[in-house]
């Protein structure tokens, strides 16, 4: 009985992913992460981020939309008037872009609507290379459906 319970109690405990990754210490990893959960998407990936010109990432992206996943980019209309290599590298690759008029300060990644990877990290090399910044990454469903449905609203 009691191996019942400590199994039922693991499973439970471990319904849901959840990691976090504290940069710079550790942004070697998450951007493997990140990467890999990129390559290995099915069918959707959205992203809505403020500052995106790590080309790796992009580079990431237009791999899975060859492959036939469905990729949405929301990007802040100012930032991107200031520097537009990526969104303009991912026009170019049929990635649908979508620049927000309003202030999108968001930082978040959604992959399969199943996991969410958010934080306060932009997509920067010196984000992840140099910033104090905070990566999370969940499978929690209600988690992924919230963002996604307000992703989906900009």
């Amino acid at each position: 009985m009691f191996k019942i319970v400590l199994v039922a109690l693991f499973l439970v405990l471990n319904l849901y992913s959840n990691e976090v990754y504290i940069l710079p210490k550790q942004g070697e990893q998450i951007k493997d992460k990140i990467s890999e959960s990129i390559t290995n998407a099915k069918s959707e990936i959205l992203i809505a981020m403020y500052n995106f010109s790590y080309k790796k990432f992009a580079k990431d992206l237009v791999n899975a939309s060859k492959n036939g996943v469905k990729i949405t980019v929301f990007l802040d209309s100012k930032k991107v008037k200031d520097d537009s290599e990526i969104s303009e590298y991912l026009k170019k690759n049929n990635i649908k872009v979508v620049l927000v008029k309003d202030k999108m300060h968001l930082k978040v990644a959604l992959i399969d609507s199943k996991v969410a990877i958010f934080g306060s990290t932009n997509w920067t090399k010196e984000s992840f290379e140099e910033n104090y910044e905070l990566i999370y990454i969940s499978e929690d469903e209600k988690t992924v459906e919230t963002l996604s449905s307000f992703i989906k609203s900009l």
